[in-house]
This record gives C-alpha cells, structure tokens and sequence, in this order.
C-alpha cells in the first residue's frame, strides 16, 4: 500500500495550486493525506475539493513535529512525503513510469529511499554547491577548484553526492559512487545528503528517520528559530546508517506563491515570519 503525504500550514494559494497539479497521481497512490498544522475548516474543506483526507492539530508543530505526526497518520507500509509546494511537473505518462520505478527499486531492495524531486529543478538546489568544488559538464577544472578541494578535502568529497544536481550523468564522472538504474542515479547515504523534499521510502524507515530526529533535536542548529529534520539527521548518523538512496529524475518541483517565512522569497509574509518564529513552530519553505 502506497501513502501520499503531505504537510501544509495556512499558504492556500500554493497548496490549490499544487493540489492542482495532482491529477494523475491521486489515481497512482493508494492514500491521500494532508496534515495541517494548526488545522482550519478551510483546510478540511480544501483536502476534500482535492479527495484528500485531511488530518491535523490546534498547533503549529513546525515542519519536524508535523511530519513527524503525518507519517503516524499514514497506513501504508510505503510512504511518499511532499509539502504543499512541491507541485508535479512531468507529464501523465512519465509521472507513471517514474513511481513504478520508485516502487520497483524498494521492493527490490535495490534502493531504500528513492529522492523524487526534479533533480535540475533550480530552487534549493545543491548545483552551486557541488560547483564549488568540482567543474560543470565540459568545464575544466581549474586551479581554483583544485585549490578549494585541497584547503577543504573532506567537503569537497562530501560534495560528490550533489552532483546529479549539476551533472546530466553523475555515474560516469564517478562510477565508485553512482550506478544508474532505472530513471534513477544510486548511491548510498555516505554521499549524498538527506533531504526534506519529495521522497519514496518505507514506512518503518522514514518514522524511525524522523523519531530519531525528534529525539534529538535539542542538540541541533535549528531554521527560523525551530527544528527541522534536514538539520538534525545530516551528519555521522545518517552516514553511518549506509542507507541506499536512489536520486530520481524527478516528479515535483517547488512553487510557492503565498506565506514565505524567507525574506528574499518573492512570497514573504512578515506576519507568517513573525508567528512562525514563535512558540508554534516555522512554516514550511
């Protein structure tokens, strides 16, 4: 059974545009939920419009704590987690093709977590900082790269795992590292990050990712002020856990048109900024 998750607080304009562009994947999951943090009877009435069920609490628990509670809702034993900006951008058929890959790798073994965001989508991409350290496609690698790599060699090799953001085939520049499969570059979580944004994984992985998390988010720097999952699990944990991790091609992009906590988002709400900075917790992206 496949659960489509996602998490949204207020910014109703991005989430009936995203909710938009689920047409065709609505039929591909097995169940729909949306948690609302700090849960309205517009979000209810929105969840339904769109055949979601909607879920949710008084609180704003912030990104950790509420997709912390939206996998508790989810009954599937495979979870795929978005946020209310992460529309679809492939069409129907590739949109078909690309989660039948995904499912196909997980249950395979091959993969145990599959990345599903549009690897070359712009926004919060790691592109720029893979090219701090290593060249483009068909650029030279310059003594200024050279010299980066050789003051920071731990991060340069960090870097490595961003490089299916910059590069159109990182198996070939580094074949130690990545395996191609399916629509999907393969590595394992001692190179590439773990990311907030659009993911396929089991139930029983991704609830234990983010209990972990929970667990230990005392000890970590924090976003806006409040814990988020990305922050707290990236380091020698989530290396050590050697979890294989397949970078999609990518079904969802990221648009946000209303209720920006950031400051240089075209989208910034200070009202937003200023609660999410209290004791409720952040907004999303």
């Amino acid at each position: 059974m496949l659960s489509l998750g996602m998490l949204s607080w207020r910014a109703h304009d991005t989430l009936r545009k995203t909710l938009s562009s689920y047409t065709h994947l609505l039929p591909l999951v097995d169940e729909a939920v949306i948690y609302f943090n700090a849960l309205t009877p517009e979000d209810k009435a929105i969840a339904e419009e769109f055949g979601f069920r909607a879920e949710g609490g008084s609180e704003n628990l912030g990104i950790l704590g509420g997709t912390l509670e939206l996998v508790k809702c989810l009954k599937g034993d495979t979870v795929m987690l978005v946020q209310n900006d992460n529309p679809v951008n492939v069409p129907p058929d590739v949109l078909a093709a690309r989660i039948a890959d995904a499912k196909r790798l997980l249950s395979s073994g091959a993969a145990e977590m599959v990345r599903l965001r549009d690897r070359f989508d712009p926004t919060f991409s790691d592109k720029m900082k893979y090219l701090e350290y290593w060249p483009a496609d068909g650029e030279p690698d310059t003594l200024r790269l050279k010299f980066r790599r050789l003051l920071r060699p731990f991060k340069a090799n960090r870097m490595i795992g961003r490089a299916p953001a910059a590069l159109k085939d990182p198996a070939t520049a580094y074949p130690d590292i990545f395996k191609r499969d399916g629509f999907t570059f393969i590595t394992d979580s001692r190179y590439t990050n773990y990311s907030d944004q659009p993911f396929m994984a089991s139930h029983k992985l991704t609830l234990e990712l983010l209990e972990w998390a929970d667990a230990h988010k005392e000890h970590s720097r924090t976003l806006n002020g409040r814990p988020v999952p990305e922050i707290i699990i990236n380091g020698k944990y989530w290396r050590n856990l050697k979890v294989r991790v397949a970078i999609s091609e990518g079904i969802f992009a990221h648009a946000r048109y209303d209720d920006s906590f950031r400051p240089t988002h075209a989208a910034y709400n200070e009202a937003v900024s200023a609660e999410s900075s209290s004791s409720v917790g952040p907004s999303l992206k």
